[in-house]
């Protein structure tokens, strides 16, 4: 190689490293990474005052560093992935740690309860009596109720057991007590109108049965648009719906469905982002919603929706007041189709 092409060799080193440092400059100028701007315009200026043959020597010298570094860097690499296998097994005791710690609270507090209410059974069965005969219409059920629950709250809240109890504690045992309570009148809540109320669920269920076998994503009942098809029949939201009759008191039923309703709209928008498309909208909810109800074909699904709405209606707001909504509009489309 003649002294001219190895001048123009040596030369273009130094411009490819000076080109590179000038674009790592303007890089960090563009974040405002003052610090590192700093230290770059200060190495610009000493690479500068390197003599041209220089630059070759200082990449041969940082190239055979590098290799010299090699085998403890590979160390230094499996030593992190060890480190954050360690971590990540160490998150999940904690998780189960933080579970077990819930369970064992819920636990207790449903046993602080139970003793609390076993101290009023007497006062509870009046109570049971009295609604299944002295409250003919739904109003005077919801108002029965609630102004017992709110004597049981408020006797709660003095009893001794509970006196330096906290507010999240205090929360949970509500939620107890009307669990236990609305337990006890189930029956009688869920089913006013006694064998009426069963044989029209039976009917609508029946109805829906016979629906499951002919309304697919295809039916012009729902019209799925076909960004959506993905993941119908939304297995993971038909199971969230059909536990809803798993629970007792309108407030676990409603969460039931709020469940699956966000369940649906999450799985929409993940089929929207997909194709980089428009958020989904209520035009594509509910049909989606009404494919499932279908699916799932929860028994009592009418005797639900009578009791959500008489024994919470009033408190509806929010999230959980759209989700309601939504379903029992998909509830009573569903009543509309023709077999």
């Amino acid at each position: 190689m003649s002294d001219h092409n190895v001048t123009d060799y040596r030369w273009a080193d130094s411009n490819e490293l000076m080109t590179f440092l000038h674009v790592q400059l303007a890089e960090a100028i563009n974040l405002q990474n003052r610090s590192l701007a700093a230290q770059l315009h200060e190495t610009i200026r000493s690479v500068k005052q390197l003599p041209s043959n220089s630059c070759t020597t200082v990449l041969t010298s940082i190239e055979e560093d590098y290799r010299a570094r090699m085998p403890y860097l590979a160390y230094l690499t499996r030593s992190r992935q060890a480190l954050l296998g360690t971590h990540a097994h160490l998150e999940r005791l904690l998780d189960r740690v933080q579970r077990n710690k819930l369970i064992c609270k819920k636990c207790f507090i449903s046993n602080c309860v139970t003793l609390f209410l076993e101290a009023r059974e007497k006062e509870i069965n009046t109570f049971i009596n009295g609604f299944r005969s002295n409250c003919p219409t739904p109003d005077e059920k919801c108002r029965f109720v609630e102004q017992f629950l709110e004597k049981l709250y408020t006797e709660l809240d003095q009893d001794e057991v509970w006196l330096g109890a906290s507010d999240d504690h205090r929360e949970e045992g509500y939620i107890a007590i009307e669990r236990d309570i609305m337990g006890r009148i189930y029956s009688f809540a869920f089913y006013p109108n006694g064998d009426i109320d069963v044989e029209r669920d039976k009917t609508f269920t029946e109805h829906v049965k016979q629906l499951q076998g002919i309304v697919d994503i295809n039916h012009k009942a729902v019209r799925i648009r076909k960004m959506y098809r993905k993941e119908a029949p939304w297995p993971s939201a038909q199971q969230e719906l059909a536990t809803i009759n798993a629970y007792k008191t309108p407030t676990d039923k409603l969460k039931c469905v709020q469940r699956c309703c966000f369940t649906i709209m999450n799985l929409l928008n993940m089929a929207c982002a997909s194709d980089q498309c428009e958020p989904a909208g209520a035009d594509d909810f509910v049909p989606a919603l009404v494919l499932v109800v279908i699916k799932a074909n929860p028994p009592s699904l009418l005797s639900t929706i009578q009791y959500v709405s008489n024994f919470y209606g009033q408190r509806l707001s929010g999230e959980e007041a759209w989700s309601w909504m939504q379903f029992c509009a998909a509830v009573e489309y569903t009543k509309t189709i023709r077999i």
